[in-house]
Protein backbone atom coordinates (compact mmCIF):
# COMPACT_ATOMS: atom_id res chain seq x y z
CA UNK A 1 0.00 0.00 0.00
CA UNK A 2 2.96 2.38 0.61
CA UNK A 3 6.21 2.70 -0.97
CA UNK A 4 8.98 5.34 -0.21
CA UNK A 5 9.01 8.84 -1.81
CA UNK A 6 11.45 9.58 -4.55
CA UNK A 7 13.75 12.86 -3.35
CA UNK A 8 15.73 14.79 -5.79
CA UNK A 9 19.83 13.79 -5.71
CA UNK A 10 22.34 14.91 -3.10
CA UNK A 11 24.25 17.10 -5.69
CA UNK A 12 22.00 20.21 -5.32
CA UNK A 13 22.28 19.51 -1.22
CA UNK A 14 24.72 20.69 1.25
CA UNK A 15 27.48 21.33 -1.22
CA UNK A 16 28.91 24.56 0.85
CA UNK A 17 27.88 22.95 4.52
CA UNK A 18 30.83 20.63 4.85
CA UNK A 19 28.37 17.56 4.63
CA UNK A 20 29.08 16.42 1.29
CA UNK A 21 30.57 13.06 2.62
CA UNK A 22 29.07 12.37 5.26
CA UNK A 23 25.68 13.61 4.17
CA UNK A 24 22.59 10.53 3.57
CA UNK A 25 21.29 9.81 0.26
CA UNK A 26 18.03 10.47 1.39
CA UNK A 27 15.54 12.94 3.05
CA UNK A 28 13.56 10.28 4.32
CA UNK A 29 15.30 7.42 6.88
CA UNK A 30 14.79 3.86 5.84
CA UNK A 31 12.24 3.06 8.87
CA UNK A 32 10.05 5.98 6.95
CA UNK A 33 7.51 5.58 4.55
CA UNK A 34 5.81 8.63 3.00
CA UNK A 35 2.68 8.12 0.81
CA UNK A 36 0.10 10.51 -0.95
CA UNK A 37 -3.29 9.75 -1.37
CA UNK A 38 -6.54 11.66 -2.43
CA UNK A 39 -8.12 14.04 0.23
CA UNK A 40 -5.65 12.78 2.65
CA UNK A 41 -2.56 14.30 1.35
CA UNK A 42 1.01 13.00 2.28
CA UNK A 43 1.06 10.34 5.31
CA UNK A 44 4.16 9.78 7.11
CA UNK A 45 4.40 6.52 8.58
CA UNK A 46 6.91 4.94 10.88
CA UNK A 47 7.96 1.02 10.46
CA UNK A 48 7.83 -0.09 13.63
CA UNK A 49 6.46 -3.56 14.70
CA UNK A 50 5.90 -2.65 18.41
CA UNK A 51 4.55 0.84 17.33
CA UNK A 52 2.17 -0.25 15.00
CA UNK A 53 0.80 -3.21 17.78
CA UNK A 54 0.77 -0.30 20.34
CA UNK A 55 -1.24 2.18 17.84
CA UNK A 56 -3.75 -0.91 16.43
CA UNK A 57 -4.18 -1.36 20.02
CA UNK A 58 -5.05 2.32 20.52
CA UNK A 59 -7.46 2.25 17.66
CA UNK A 60 -9.00 -1.20 19.49
CA UNK A 61 -9.69 1.02 22.50
CA UNK A 62 -11.41 3.71 20.66
CA UNK A 63 -13.46 0.99 18.89
CA UNK A 64 -14.61 -0.72 21.73
CA UNK A 65 -15.51 2.82 23.92
CA UNK A 66 -17.29 3.95 20.85
CA UNK A 67 -19.00 0.44 20.43
CA UNK A 68 -20.11 0.24 23.90
CA UNK A 69 -21.09 3.64 25.15
CA UNK A 70 -22.98 4.00 22.12
CA UNK A 71 -24.49 1.21 21.18
CA UNK A 72 -25.17 -0.41 24.73
CA UNK A 73 -25.04 2.41 27.08
CA UNK A 74 -26.77 5.59 24.98
CA UNK A 75 -28.94 4.19 22.48
CA UNK A 76 -30.96 2.19 23.91
CA UNK A 77 -31.59 4.95 26.90
CA UNK A 78 -31.91 7.44 23.55
CA UNK A 79 -34.76 5.14 21.89
CA UNK A 80 -36.53 5.07 25.71
CA UNK A 81 -36.73 8.92 25.54
CA UNK A 82 -34.02 9.23 28.98
CA UNK A 83 -30.70 10.35 27.16
CA UNK A 84 -31.28 13.22 25.60
CA UNK A 85 -30.46 13.69 22.01
CA UNK A 86 -27.80 16.49 21.80
CA UNK A 87 -26.07 14.42 24.73
CA UNK A 88 -25.85 11.48 22.30
CA UNK A 89 -24.50 14.09 19.38
CA UNK A 90 -21.96 15.35 22.10
CA UNK A 91 -20.93 11.66 22.58
CA UNK A 92 -20.25 10.77 19.05
CA UNK A 93 -18.89 14.71 18.29
CA UNK A 94 -15.63 13.23 20.92
CA UNK A 95 -15.49 9.96 19.20
CA UNK A 96 -15.14 11.78 15.65
CA UNK A 97 -12.80 14.45 17.01
CA UNK A 98 -10.80 11.91 18.84
CA UNK A 99 -10.13 9.49 16.21
CA UNK A 100 -9.49 12.00 13.82
CA UNK A 101 -6.78 13.34 16.20
CA UNK A 102 -5.35 9.80 16.20
CA UNK A 103 -4.72 9.77 12.47
CA UNK A 104 -3.50 13.25 12.21
CA UNK A 105 -1.05 12.60 15.34
CA UNK A 106 0.18 9.35 13.90
CA UNK A 107 0.47 10.21 9.95
CA UNK A 108 1.90 14.04 10.35
CA UNK A 109 5.79 14.99 10.34
CA UNK A 110 6.59 15.39 13.36
CA UNK A 111 9.39 18.01 12.17
CA UNK A 112 12.02 16.01 10.42
CA UNK A 113 15.48 18.10 10.05
CA UNK A 114 15.54 18.68 6.20
CA UNK A 115 18.22 18.70 3.76
CA UNK A 116 19.70 22.25 3.06
CA UNK A 117 21.46 23.70 0.03
CA UNK A 118 23.24 26.60 -0.20
CA UNK A 119 20.62 28.42 -2.02
CA UNK A 120 18.69 28.37 1.36
CA UNK A 121 20.60 31.13 2.73
CA UNK A 122 20.25 29.63 6.43
CA UNK A 123 22.61 30.21 8.96
CA UNK A 124 23.82 27.12 10.47
CA UNK A 125 26.86 27.86 12.56
CA UNK A 126 25.25 27.67 15.72
CA UNK A 127 23.78 23.97 14.44
CA UNK A 128 25.60 20.74 15.53
CA UNK A 129 26.12 17.41 14.30
CA UNK A 130 24.28 14.40 14.80
CA UNK A 131 26.80 10.99 15.63
CA UNK A 132 23.64 8.75 14.15
CA UNK A 133 22.64 10.17 10.60
CA UNK A 134 25.69 12.29 10.51
CA UNK A 135 23.10 15.07 9.85
CA UNK A 136 23.22 18.79 10.31
CA UNK A 137 20.75 20.12 13.20
CA UNK A 138 19.36 23.03 15.19
CA UNK A 139 20.03 22.68 18.92
CA UNK A 140 16.89 21.23 19.82
CA UNK A 141 16.52 18.72 17.85
CA UNK A 142 17.02 15.09 18.21
CA UNK A 143 17.58 11.89 16.81
CA UNK A 144 14.92 8.99 17.35
CA UNK A 145 16.52 5.34 17.41
CA UNK A 146 12.78 4.35 16.44
CA UNK A 147 12.18 6.53 13.48
CA UNK A 148 16.15 6.70 13.01
CA UNK A 149 15.63 10.53 12.23
CA UNK A 150 16.75 13.75 13.50
CA UNK A 151 13.11 15.66 15.32
CA UNK A 152 13.03 19.09 15.43
CA UNK A 153 11.75 20.34 18.63
CA UNK A 154 11.47 16.46 20.00
CA UNK A 155 8.93 16.13 22.80
CA UNK A 156 9.16 12.22 23.26
CA UNK A 157 8.89 9.64 20.94
CA UNK A 158 5.15 7.61 21.62
CA UNK A 159 4.51 4.57 20.83
CA UNK A 160 0.43 4.83 21.00
CA UNK A 161 0.61 6.81 18.19
CA UNK A 162 3.92 5.20 16.68
CA UNK A 163 4.95 7.94 15.88
CA UNK A 164 7.80 11.18 17.34
CA UNK A 165 6.31 13.99 18.80
CA UNK A 166 8.09 16.80 17.63
CA UNK A 167 7.87 20.71 16.19
CA UNK A 168 5.54 20.01 12.99
CA UNK A 169 2.54 17.65 15.06
CA UNK A 170 2.54 18.97 18.64
CA UNK A 171 -0.20 20.40 18.30
CA UNK A 172 -2.17 17.04 16.99
CA UNK A 173 -0.62 15.08 20.23
CA UNK A 174 -2.43 17.84 22.07
CA UNK A 175 -5.27 17.31 20.26
CA UNK A 176 -5.47 14.38 21.01
CA UNK A 177 -4.95 14.28 24.72
CA UNK A 178 -8.03 16.56 24.45
CA UNK A 179 -9.91 14.32 22.60
CA UNK A 180 -9.35 11.27 24.47
CA UNK A 181 -10.05 13.14 28.04
CA UNK A 182 -13.40 14.14 26.89
CA UNK A 183 -14.55 11.17 25.27
CA UNK A 184 -13.25 8.79 28.53
CA UNK A 185 -15.06 11.61 30.95
CA UNK A 186 -18.24 11.63 28.58
CA UNK A 187 -18.29 7.39 28.62
CA UNK A 188 -17.43 7.79 32.60
CA UNK A 189 -20.70 9.78 32.99
CA UNK A 190 -22.94 8.17 30.78
CA UNK A 191 -22.29 4.76 32.71
CA UNK A 192 -22.70 6.84 35.37
CA UNK A 193 -26.50 7.66 34.09
CA UNK A 194 -26.69 4.07 33.49
CA UNK A 195 -26.45 2.65 36.77
CA UNK A 196 -27.81 5.12 38.89
CA UNK A 197 -30.26 7.21 37.49
CA UNK A 198 -31.71 5.75 34.06
CA UNK A 199 -34.37 2.73 34.57
CA UNK A 200 -33.86 -0.27 32.71
CA UNK A 201 -34.10 -0.49 29.21
CA UNK A 202 -37.79 -1.25 27.77
CA UNK A 203 -37.15 -1.60 24.01
CA UNK A 204 -34.10 -3.54 24.69
CA UNK A 205 -34.22 -6.85 22.54
CA UNK A 206 -33.72 -8.81 25.43
CA UNK A 207 -32.31 -12.20 22.85
CA UNK A 208 -29.32 -9.83 21.43
CA UNK A 209 -25.71 -10.24 22.23
CA UNK A 210 -25.18 -6.79 23.74
CA UNK A 211 -27.94 -7.62 25.86
CA UNK A 212 -27.02 -10.35 27.48
CA UNK A 213 -23.78 -9.27 28.45
CA UNK A 214 -24.06 -5.72 28.93
CA UNK A 215 -22.80 -5.97 32.89
CA UNK A 216 -19.00 -7.51 31.99
CA UNK A 217 -19.20 -4.60 28.62
CA UNK A 218 -20.10 -1.90 30.78
CA UNK A 219 -17.75 -2.90 33.48
CA UNK A 220 -14.57 -2.88 31.09
CA UNK A 221 -15.97 0.36 29.43
CA UNK A 222 -15.99 1.89 33.69
CA UNK A 223 -12.85 0.54 34.21
CA UNK A 224 -11.18 1.76 31.01
CA UNK A 225 -12.90 5.33 31.16
CA UNK A 226 -11.54 5.55 34.17
CA UNK A 227 -8.09 5.10 33.70
CA UNK A 228 -7.90 7.26 30.51
CA UNK A 229 -9.46 9.54 31.90
CA UNK A 230 -6.74 10.39 34.45
CA UNK A 231 -3.85 9.64 32.13
CA UNK A 232 -4.94 11.83 29.71
CA UNK A 233 -5.91 14.39 32.61
CA UNK A 234 -2.20 14.06 33.91
CA UNK A 235 -0.60 14.22 30.21
CA UNK A 236 -2.10 17.12 29.40
CA UNK A 237 -1.31 19.45 32.67
CA UNK A 238 2.39 18.18 32.35
CA UNK A 239 2.37 19.13 28.61
CA UNK A 240 0.51 22.46 29.52
CA UNK A 241 3.48 23.29 31.96
CA UNK A 242 6.00 22.22 29.55
CA UNK A 243 4.78 24.78 27.01
CA UNK A 244 4.56 27.43 29.37
CA UNK A 245 8.37 26.71 30.49
CA UNK A 246 9.29 26.03 26.78
CA UNK A 247 10.91 23.00 27.27
CA UNK A 248 10.15 19.63 25.90
CA UNK A 249 9.51 15.98 27.75
CA UNK A 250 13.25 14.54 26.55
CA UNK A 251 14.77 18.41 27.83
CA UNK A 252 12.60 17.26 31.20
CA UNK A 253 14.03 13.77 31.30
CA UNK A 254 17.06 14.91 30.73
CA UNK A 255 17.70 18.02 33.50
CA UNK A 256 15.08 17.33 35.69
CA UNK A 257 16.67 20.44 37.94
CA UNK A 258 17.42 23.71 35.78
CA UNK A 259 18.49 26.42 36.58
CA UNK A 260 15.76 29.16 37.81
CA UNK A 261 17.28 31.56 35.87
CA UNK A 262 17.77 29.80 32.68
CA UNK A 263 13.35 29.42 32.92
CA UNK A 264 11.67 31.14 30.58
CA UNK A 265 7.64 31.49 31.50
CA UNK A 266 5.49 32.61 28.72
CA UNK A 267 2.02 33.32 28.62
CA UNK A 268 -0.73 30.77 27.78
CA UNK A 269 -1.31 32.73 24.31
CA UNK A 270 1.67 32.84 23.19
CA UNK A 271 2.91 29.25 24.34
CA UNK A 272 0.05 27.87 22.23
CA UNK A 273 -0.06 30.58 19.39
CA UNK A 274 3.19 29.21 18.27
CA UNK A 275 2.08 25.78 18.93
CA UNK A 276 -0.91 25.79 17.19
CA UNK A 277 -0.10 28.35 14.80
CA UNK A 278 -1.69 31.05 13.21
CA UNK A 279 -5.39 31.75 12.35
CA UNK A 280 -8.38 32.10 14.68
CA UNK A 281 -8.07 30.13 18.24
CA UNK A 282 -11.86 28.51 17.51
CA UNK A 283 -10.14 26.13 15.03
CA UNK A 284 -7.08 25.11 17.54
CA UNK A 285 -8.82 21.72 18.76
CA UNK A 286 -10.02 21.09 14.74
CA UNK A 287 -7.87 17.91 14.06
CA UNK A 288 -8.35 18.28 10.21
CA UNK A 289 -7.25 21.95 10.48
CA UNK A 290 -3.46 22.84 8.86
CA UNK A 291 -1.26 24.97 10.82
CA UNK A 292 0.35 27.81 10.03
CA UNK A 293 4.19 27.48 11.37
CA UNK A 294 5.49 30.77 13.67
CA UNK A 295 8.95 30.00 13.50
CA UNK A 296 12.38 31.13 12.38
CA UNK A 297 12.76 30.66 8.62
CA UNK A 298 15.76 27.49 9.49
CA UNK A 299 12.32 25.39 10.77
CA UNK A 300 11.43 24.79 7.64
CA UNK A 301 10.09 20.87 6.30
CA UNK A 302 7.89 19.48 3.90
CA UNK A 303 4.16 19.13 5.02
CA UNK A 304 4.79 15.44 5.84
Amino acid sequence: MYEKEEVPSLSTFVSGLGLDKAAPSSEYSSNIIVKSLPILGRLHFVKDRNGILSLTFTFLYWVYGTWCGLVVVLLPHMRDKQASEPFVALYVLCSVMCICALFRAATLNPGRVPLISEKDNIDTSDWEMCDKCQRKRPKRAHHCRRCQQCVLRMDHHCPWINNCVGEENHYAFMQLLFWAFCLSWMAFWSLMLHYWYYPACITCDKESFEFKHEAWFTYILTALAIFMGIMMGGQLIGQHFSLLLDRTTLENMKDPHPDISTIRIRSEWSAYREMCGSGSMLFWLFPCRSRKVLRPSYFYSNPV
